[in-house]
């Protein structure tokens, strides 16, 4: 049962839609958050791209994070013209830190929608460090996109290898949201370079 009012009515808003959830830090968001958003809703059919910007990534360092109200903003900023992307503090409303928790959470209280969690390739690298990370790919259909340089040691990673027999072809991305889980999709398509590393590397003139 989710307690926060606010929560429960972002829930009541996705139901009946198709939902594709990009989580991350967005420290800061750029370019290529928005191309793969961009990209999710016109092959996958997704009625809404959310950014779900995470208080703190576990496997990043608290010392590399710009304050969550400044990541927040940025990503407004970015998707400000965009009224199918929602940027969203989901995490902070229910409470949850890992991600897999946060999916079954989604997943357990608005039925009637179909959320697919995208990212890009180079999470799927490292993938099987997250935590529950098998959990993630038997709750949700998923959706990879490519990045420069990462799509051979994506798709050769323990992730990749492990779900291999539920990947469906790139032409039928499409029809991924009417998959039941564990299914997945590998999107070979040419994304922005940018990183956010490097745009912080930009802005203060050294790599945080």
């Amino acid at each position: 049962m989710i307690k926060n009012p606010k929560a429960r009515r972002f829930l009541a808003a996705a139901r009946g839609k198709t939902i594709a959830v990009m989580g991350g830090s967005f420290n800061p968001a750029h370019k290529g958050h928005l191309d793969v958003a961009l990209y999710a809703l016109r092959k996958l059919r997704a009625d809404e791209v959310w950014w779900m910007v995470s208080p703190q990534n576990p496997l990043k360092s608290a010392d590399e994070m710009a304050p969550f109200a400044d990541r927040m903003a940025s990503a407004e900023r970015l998707a400000r013209h965009h009224s199918r992307i929602r940027v969203t503090d989901i995490e902070v409303m229910l409470g949850t830190r890992f991600t897999a928790d946060t999916l079954c959470t989604l997943v357990g209280s608005v039925r009637d929608a179909r959320f697919i969690w995208i990212m890009g390739a180079d999470n799927l690298v490292g993938f099987h460090r997250w935590a529950e990370w098998q959990q993630i790919f038997n709750s949700v259909v998923i959706a990879v996109f490519d990045r420069p340089s990462y799509s051979l040691r994506a798709l050769s990673g323990p992730a990749a290898r492990r779900f291999a027999r539920t990947r469906i072809r790139e032409r039928s991305g499409s029809l991924l949201r009417n998959r039941r889980a564990p299914a997945w999709v590998f999107f070979h398509t040419p994304l922005n370079p940018l990183s956010a590393t490097r745009i912080r590397y930009r802005t203060d003139g050294r790599y945080s």
